[in-house]
């Protein structure tokens, strides 16, 4: 699976940013990174993906995993000298992307989505002082299968 990580800001990241950034990465997975910046005409919001490629995560596991990839961007929010938001998907985020540039607190549909903000509507699976991460398995699998009863 290629895990996609991206960061939105209103202002282009750094490039020493993006490389401390992707170090943080590289500490925790030894799966190749790929980094990729956008910045779309019609779109508010500048992009920057950091994708994970050829992970895998577990069922036996998969908490776990979630809990080292919060753990990971609330470094980089404590990091980057501005706000980012930021959308966690298997494959892509655009879809993600679109519906949080129409509203950006409609992120229920989001697999994982970690912000410095709260939104009211929402139950976050994690808080601290510097983050809440939304998580749901609903949309986005991360890869694993999951038997509903």
């Amino acid at each position: 699976m290629r895990l996609v990580n991206t960061l939105l800001s209103e202002h282009e990241l750094k490039k020493e940013d993006i490389e401390v950034i992707c170090n943080i990465f590289k500490k925790q997975y030894d799966e190749n990174i790929e980094v990729n910046s956008y910045k779309y005409d019609d779109r508010k919001y500048y992009e920057t993906d950091f994708d994970i490629i050829d992970v895998e995560f577990l069922k036996e596991n998969i908490y776990i995993e979630i809990d080292k990839l919060i753990k990971i961007h609330e470094k980089i929010i404590q990091l980057v000298n501005q706000n980012v938001e930021i959308i966690v998907a298997n494959d892509d985020t655009d879809t993600e992307i679109q519906i949080f540039e129409k509203n950006c607190n409609d992120i229920s549909g989001f697999g994982l989505f970690i912000t410095s903000r709260k939104i009211l509507e929402l139950e976050p699976y994690y808080t601290s002082d510097i983050c809440n991460a939304y998580l749901n398995f609903e949309n986005v699998s991360f890869g694993v299968m999951f038997e509903w009863c």
